[in-house]
């Protein structure tokens, strides 16, 4: 690979979801280090037509969100073809919630985060579901 040039997929983006400005401020603050562009949205709705647009690397998604809630947009996302295997984490505020760790387990989630975050966990996770995802989605070379 050229000096400057960019490694496959690194242009595809993180997506940030929850109802909260400030929450998605933190977030995007957080995860700077990846390097990799970031794209918001504060709500599941928004989020369902963002990865249908975008590039999307991985998801962070808040669960506790109105009207569609993260557990039923991840759900919506690995019903569609084209973000079946898109890796979704899910934040929480509800601590240790087992109700909801087997039910985001049941639906595909990539993992589970208690609130209060802490970035370079978060860093950790995120970059390791974006650059894996990234590899399976890579078009094979000759």
């Amino acid at each position: 690979m050229p000096k400057n040039a960019s490694p496959p997929g690194e242009g595809q983006a993180l997506l940030l979801v929850d109802d909260h400005e400030d929450n998605l401020f933190a977030l995007e603050h957080a995860l700077m280090p990846l390097g990799r562009p970031v794209l918001r949205a504060t709500s599941g709705e928004q989020a369902l037509k963002t990865v249908l647009r975008e590039p999307v690397a991985a998801v962070v998604m808040d669960v506790a969100m109105p009207h569609i809630d993260g557990l039923q947009t991840l759900s919506y996302l690995h019903r569609l073809d084209q973000t079946r295997d898109l890796p979704v984490l899910l934040v929480t505020g509800t601590s240790r919630d087992n109700r909801i760790a087997r039910l985001a387990f049941e639906l595909g989630a990539a993992g589970i985060l208690l609130k209060p975050l802490d970035p370079w966990a978060l860093c950790c996770h995120v970059r390791t579901l974006a650059d894996l995802h990234t590899r399976a989605c890579a078009p094979a070379v000759p």
